[in-house]
């Protein structure tokens, strides 16, 4: 269903109702879904106009952006030689990983909470994914395709009350590494055919793309904010990208405007605790950086908000009082006991659990713009005293991918713009010409 703006009314009232079977191909027919339209939204900064206008890869990677994590790695240079050295040795970048699924239910929140299997193949998937450019190593290349053949042709459904998280997450990463390997890696998903199949990409449109479209608030809606501009350009889809554009900028429960001060910096769930507070950080970072890769920079938005909301948060968890606004919290804060009378001291300071969020603010305005920073920059390199956001061995995935020295960093000041005349696409290219897949009978 398409709807135009005129109609966003009897949405908000229908939201509710949406719970429906659709129709999907392969073994996703009949799949009790919650999803809702995607409405067409007005064309605005950063809006695609019309397919071909999509860079692959181009989610959290570009190609320059792979082309500069290999060359850094293999001249020795830091920050990605050493972050290398530890990634290298994590028992999710292994070509020998044993896969934990692919199951074809996993659910999250009031239920078995099975999804851990899936969260774990997806880590070792998007490791090995990168592994395999960087190295060029092939079991790389057969450890990360065949973790995304096997879930993409076995899992048909998502349950649980935190489903949307679960896809917005893990359903984000997998993205990531399907990217790489798609138009870097020549990687063909398995049941790939011209009459439609039961591959990744059906998948990923019926059980990741169309259980985000119901954006919720703060963080858990910049969740799905990000993970819909990532299905979008997986799946060349215009009308969700723009929509996922549009709420990132527009939608006051959870876009910028929403989960941030625009005058302090002030986080939506400051008084919430500051485990989330720090998430909506590192999550509308991650959305900035997709539409950074596709051309559009968001990170300047609001005379710098997010740098402005980092600063924020970085004061207060290193110790220094920050003011607070008692009116300014999240939609719907009455569902976990708010709104709030002051910052929340739950999850406050800077140690090794601190979410993995501040290389990529780090990198993205202290290096590459040169902006003054003095508490991000000092919440970086107190995390880097304690290990940094990348420790080899764990069995346990942060809900943001780590590694912030290797995939997150530039080495000085400069505007970095990806070099998207190689082919149609930009860096990637795809089918056995380069440019296309061909489908004959």
């Amino acid at each position: 269903m398409i709807l135009t703006q005129p109609h966003f009314a009897c949405v908000a009232a229908a939201i509710g109702l949406l719970i429906h079977f659709v129709v999907a191909t392969g073994p996703l027919n009949g799949l009790p879904v919650l999803n809702g339209p995607v409405p067409v939204v007005p064309l605005g900064l950063g809006s695609k106009k019309r397919v071909g206008e999509f860079i692959h890869p181009g989610i959290w990677h570009t190609h320059d952006d792979l082309e500069r994590i290999r060359l850094g790695v293999g001249n020795g240079q830091e920050p990605w030689k050493s972050a290398f050295e530890k990634f290298s040795l994590d028992s999710f970048s292994q070509a020998s990983y044993v896969m934990q699924g692919p199951k074809s239910i996993i659910c999250r929140g009031g239920c078995n909470n099975n999804y851990t299997t899936f969260s774990n193949d997806v880590h070792a998937a998007y490791q090995n994914a990168l592994m395999w450019y960087i190295t060029k190593n092939e079991s790389h290349w057969d450890r990360s395709t065949t973790i995304l053949d096997a879930w993409g042709t076995n899992l048909t459904s998502i349950i649980g009350t935190d489903t949307s998280l679960l896809v917005g997450l893990e359903g984000d990463m997998f993205a990531n590494a399907a990217e790489i390997m798609r138009w870097e890696g020549g990687w063909v998903e398995a049941g790939a055919k011209a009459s439609g199949g039961s591959g990744f990409s059906n998948q990923l449109y019926w059980l990741f793309a169309r259980q985000s479209i119901i954006i919720g608030q703060a963080n858990y809606g910049m969740v799905s904010i990000k993970a819909l501009l990532s299905f979008a350009i997986y799946l060349d889809d215009v009308t969700l990208y723009n929509y996922a554009v549009h709420a990132f900028q527009n939608d006051l429960c959870a876009g910028i405007y929403g989960n941030f001060h625009p005058e302090t910096g002030q986080g939506a769930e400051t008084g919430r605790d500051q485990g989330h507070a720090q998430g909506a950080l590192g999550w509308t970072a991650e959305a900035a950086r997709i539409m950074q890769s596709q051309g559009t920079d968001v990170y300047s938005l609001g005379d710098n908000l997010l740098l402005k909301a980092a600063e924020y948060t970085a004061k207060y968890n290193l110790g220094y009082d920050v003011p607070y606004d008692p009116k300014f919290y999240r939609c719907e804060a009455v569902l976990i006991n708010g709104p709030w009378a002051m910052p929340s001291n739950i999850s406050r300071g800077a140690v090794q659990s601190t979410p993995k969020v501040w290389d990529i603010l780090y990198y993205q305005y202290v290096i590459k713009r040169g902006l003054r920073a003095p508490y991000t920059t000092k919440m970086k390199l107190t995390i880097n005293d304690l290990g940094g956001e990348g420790s080899p061995g764990t069995s346990s995935p942060d809900d943001h991918p780590s590694w912030g020295d290797l995939i997150w960093s530039y080495d000085k000041k400069g505007q970095f713009i990806n070099d998207d005349g190689r082919t149609i696409w930009g860096g990637g290219a795809i089918g056995p010409n380069g440019t296309g897949m061909i489908n004959s009978a």
